[in-house]
Order: structure tokens, then sequence, then C-alpha cells
């Protein structure tokens, strides 16, 4: 179908079904949800709380956000369909999947994603052997692109790039990276390395946490990032990636067009898998559900990327990531990932186009 069909079939059917249905589980109101069901000819459903997973509980403890259906937009061919994303496995076997293939005449991308959670590194998980003395986990002087980075309260994420706010030269990030899921302070001090790559206090200090974009806990986020103001007379080199293609260096060539070339080929640098190579999958998904510290959020508008070959685009530590297309242009800010789904079974990676990163915080990019 035409782009502007696979749009328009996407905002209908998240009126229609997804939004409605998240609702009344996450009210815990089978009523409604039977009530849904039977206005869409949607047999099985009953309103049953379980076809989401929500066992029980004290009600006061539900999930504001339940992970459920996301819905965007896929290319196929010279055209798209209607990329559904599925974040639970229960729904495999729900009617929900028959009526969306009837609405979209079979143009449909339906892929089983599973749990998807930010992806800075996890306290106690730890590096593997072979990239434990990567450069990228070391210190870089200059401040390179996906060098090991974050806030001195968080593990590590990963430096995404350089932007300029007003007078001031900073670095480039996620919030959950630089700003601790909005537990920061302005002016809190950034390390480089990351304390969990042996950054030290106050030694390893090059930022100070400038602006951060608040996570929502109710409706829907854009865009996960922040920035940090660099002290003067760090050193930094916006335009560096080390060893990102084939081995070889590459080097930033602005910001790419807004909207995503249809299977694109994509690039990134990052604090845990280093320099992958990538492909788009899906773009302007809504209601990804993502896990955070402080519980589920709700993501609109996201760009979805699975690896080439077998390995991963992307894994825990990443986050922060700046993704360019194959021109070097940067497109989009990695944040979140899940554990399965994608052609080589290793996970998709959820990224912030990057157009809207910046408008948010009105931040131009250097390089």
């Amino acid at each position: 179908m035409r782009l502007d069909s696979a749009r328009d079939l996407k905002l209908q059917v998240l009126g229609e079904v997804v939004d409605p249905l998240a609702t009344a589980v996450a009210r815990v109101r089978p009523a409604r949800a039977r009530a849904l069901a039977v206005s869409l000819g949607l047999p099985g459903l009953d309103g049953d709380p379980s076809l989401l997973g929500l066992g029980a509980r004290a009600v006061e403890t539900v999930p504001q956000v339940q992970r459920s259906l996301a819905l965007g937009v896929a290319p196929h061919g010279r055209g798209f369909r209607l990329a559904v994303r599925l974040q639970r496995t229960a729904l495999r076997d729900s009617p929900i999947l028959e009526h969306l293939r009837k609405r979209a005449r079979g143009e449909v991308d339906i892929r089983l994603v599973g749990r998807i959670d930010k992806r800075a590194r996890r306290s106690g998980a730890g590096a593997s052997a072979q990239a434990a003395d990567a450069w990228y986990r070391r210190n870089t002087r200059p401040l390179l692109l996906g060098a090991s980075v974050g806030h001195v309260d968080v593990t590590a994420g990963t430096t995404g790039g350089f932007v300029s706010r007003g007078a001031a030269t900073c670095l480039l990030s996620n919030n959950h990276v630089l700003a601790n899921e909005d537990r920061a302070a302005v002016r809190d001090w950034v390390v480089q390395r990351a304390r969990f790559d042996g950054g030290k206090e106050p030694a390893d200090r090059v930022a100070r946490l400038l602006r951060s974009v608040p996570l929502k806990r109710r409706g829907a986020n854009l865009v996960d990032a922040a920035i940090a103001s660099v002290e003067r007379g760090t050193a930094h080199d916006p335009q560096l990636l080390r060893g990102l293609v084939n081995g070889r260096d590459r080097k930033l060539k602005g910001v790419g067009p807004e909207l995503i070339d249809e299977g694109a080929v994509v690039y990134k640098l990052g604090r845990t898998t280093g320099p992958t190579k990538g492909r788009v999958t899906a773009f302007e998904l809504d209601n990804v559900v993502v896990g955070y510290d402080q519980g589920n959020l709700r993501f609109d508008g996201q760009i979805e990327i699975e690896g080439s070959g077998t390995r991963p685009f992307s894994d825990g530590g990443d986050s922060g990531s700046l993704i360019v297309n194959a021109r070097m242009e940067a497109m989009a800010l990695l944040f979140a990932g899940s554990d399965m789904g994608g052609r080589n079974g290793a996970g998709l990676t959820y990224a912030n186009p990057i157009h809207r990163v910046l408008a948010s915080l009105k931040a131009t990019l250097l390089w």
C-alpha cells in the first residue's frame, strides 16, 4: 500500500483497538474490554485481563501502561505495510490479529518482539571477554562518539554525539544515561568512562548535565534524550566514527532526511557492542512500551532496527548511540531494545528520530 494509506490505517487501528484495549486492562475494567470485543466482532477476548498477562495482584499495583501491540509502518518492496509488533507472546493466538489482517487486506507485517527495555548497562552484567578492553570502554581524549559515558550514579551508556545549545558545547545521550531517569539535577557530573567501566570521580569528570527531556509516566513519550555541557578544556571530536564500517574510520556528515529510506542500511557505535550494521524494519511505531526503573513508559513515533548477520544491532550499555545511514548522516538516537525478534532472532533495537531529539533539546548537531 502507499505510505499515506499505511499511516492512516495505523492511526485508525490505534484508535479502534490498541488504545481502548490497553486502557480497559490497565484500569482492570473487564466489562469495558468485553464491550470492545463485541463491537469489533472479536469472540474469545471476553475482556480477560490474562490476555495481557495481568495476574492476581493488588489493584493499586497494576502498571498504568501495559505491554500489548505497537503499530507502525514497515517497508515492503516499493510500498509499505502495517507493522504490528507483539509485546506479549499470548497475543500471537489472539483474534485481534485476524481482525488486523482483515483491516489491512493482508498487507501486514506481524512480528513477536517480546519485552522491550531501555538499553543502559544493567548492574552486575559483565562485559564480554572479547570486548572488555575495547577502546569504547576506556577513557578517550579527545571525547569520541560511541564511547562509554554516564551520570555519576548510572552504570554505563554511550556518547551519541556533540551538539551546541546557545554558547554551550554539549555531549548528547539519553535521559536515562545522563539524567538518571529524571533523578539527576542540573549541573550533576557526567563521567567518561562510565562508572561501570571503571570511571572515577573526580578524575573522569568531563561534563555537567545541562538539559533533559522529562520522561512521562502517563501519555506518550517521543524521545529519551539529554545533553551535558562539556567542561572547558576537555577536547572532543564531533566527527570521527572510529572503525565504524569494516573496521575503517568514517566521519559524520551532518543530519539526514526526516523520512527514513525503505529498508535503509544503518550503522552505530556503542559502548557494549561497538560498531554494528543493521536495517530499518519499521518506523513511526506508536505504543512501544519500554521498561524503565520507574515502570513501563509508552513511546510513539519510533524507529525499529534489526542487526545484520547473526549479531544484535545493540545490547545493554549501547543507550545513547548515534545511528547513521550509509551516507554517514545522523538518523536516530538509540534508547531501547528487545532480546527476541528480527530475522536472526537476536532482538530488535528502538530509536528516536534525530530531528525530534534535536528539536526537543533546542540543540544543533555538531559535525
